[in-house]
């Protein structure tokens, strides 16, 4: 048990003071470079205490992810400061994929990522930032090992939710335990009812949480300086500002599904990852809550995409993806005017072969009504919002 452990109290979060300590005693680290993730620590800390009737094991979980925001955080401060040339890092073109969740974006990265001339966020990097080593050299660091061992044992005991959305140490991954960093972060109001935290975040300008994610790619891409970059997050959908001006040459696919559809798999994808550590988030409050969040993220894209150039977006249809994902890739790539060499189409078209294995095979079953939310309403928020 860690002094924390033992000084909180019962069924509390914590303090901001006593995550702050226990990150530093987890890593050894103390510099947190600035303090530009204390507020949002703050709200959040108070939302989940006050709003979100944290169950016991919802504590647990609440503490482990502020956790690894702080410990990620630390140690992308000691490898800044380890690799000071990460500065020098140039990110050229690199693509961004957004857009609703549930709409075939993380099988899209996926695919992208396994071009050569492609590199993407691995689960275990963008969990402790740091020069992506060789093959060779993975096998031995103790970071993967450690995080390898974490996913496989998830892999095994919720292989349910591994089919919604598989994860590996090695998997490209979404790009918010970058952005969580600040404290930043949709991530916390799709796991628990956190309105407070939701209104603040709402609010607040990510340009600085932008420029932190970007020093994070230049510092894990510091060995593969010529490989694009290819990153993936809904949550792009609300900074696109802010990741124009820190990015201002990214290209960007906008990925698109019926709303309704993908609203109800977005709240059964919602119900099975928050593992009831929030009493106050049942299935209205999913179903209202994340209605609510992606009907304003597409708003705010659809106006913020007005403001750029139109060459630098590209739409992708998830059912022209289903029909023909290699097709679709390659349609994106000469959209772009990017190289689709031999080398990428072989690559992409093993990664697809793999994607078919029966433990990544989709297996989701979702209905509006379950959550308290018809058709009609999708059906406003959303043609509201075009």
């Amino acid at each position: 048990m860690t002094q924390l452990d033992s000084t909180r109290k019962a069924g509390s979060v914590g303090t901001a003071e006593e995550l702050r300590r226990a990150a530093c005693e987890a890593t050894g680290l103390d510099d947190f470079g600035g303090d530009d993730h204390l507020e949002g620590l703050s709200v959040l800390i108070d939302s989940f205490e006050r709003e979100a009737d944290l169950t016991p094991h919802g504590v647990r979980i609440a503490r482990a992810m502020i956790h690894s925001a702080l410990t990620g955080r630390l140690r992308s401060e000691a490898a800044f400061k380890k690799h000071p040339e990460h500065v020098d890092v140039a990110i050229e073109r690199p693509i961004f994929i957004c857009g609703l969740t549930r709409t075939g974006s993380t099988a899209l990265q996926r695919l992208l990522g396994a071009d050569p001339a492609h590199q993407g966020l691995e689960m275990w990097l963008a969990e402790n930032p740091q020069p992506r080593p060789t093959r060779e050299e993975q096998a031995h660091n103790a970071d993967f090992q450690r995080c390898d061992a974490f996913y496989r044992a998830r892999q095994a005991k919720e292989a349910d939710l591994m089919k919604v959305h598989f994860m590996g140490a090695e998997e490209a991954e979404e790009c918010w335990r970058l952005l969580q960093q600040t404290l930043l972060s949709i991530s916390y109001e799709s796991v628990a009812y956190v309105p407070s935290y939701s209104r603040w975040l709402a609010a607040q300008d990510w340009t600085a949480t932008y420029a932190r994610y970007k020093k994070n790619l230049q510092l894990i891409g510091l060995n593969d300086r010529d490989r694009r970059w290819v990153l993936k997050s809904p949550s792009h959908v609300f900074a696109i500002d802010e990741l124009m001006k820190n990015f201002p040459d990214a290209l960007i696919v906008r990925t698109f599904r019926d709303p309704q559809t993908s609203m109800a798999s977005t709240f059964s994808l919602v119900e099975q990852g928050k593992h009831d550590m929030s009493r106050a988030f049942d299935r209205e409050a999913i179903g209202r809550t994340q209605l609510d969040l992606w009907s304003r993220g597409n708003a705010g894209f659809n106006r913020a995409r007005a403001r750029y150039n139109p060459d630098q977006f590209v739409d992708m249809d998830y059912r022209d993806f289903v029909a023909d994902p290699i097709g679709t890739v390659e349609n994106l790539y000469a959209a772009f005017g990017l190289p689709f060499t031999e080398a990428a189409r072989t690559a992409i078209e093993e990664a697809h072969q793999a994607s078919l294995a029966d433990h990544r095979r989709p297996s989701h079953q979702y209905r509006l009504e379950d959550f308290g939310v018809t058709a009609e309403e999708v059906e406003e928020k959303f043609s509201a919002t075009n």
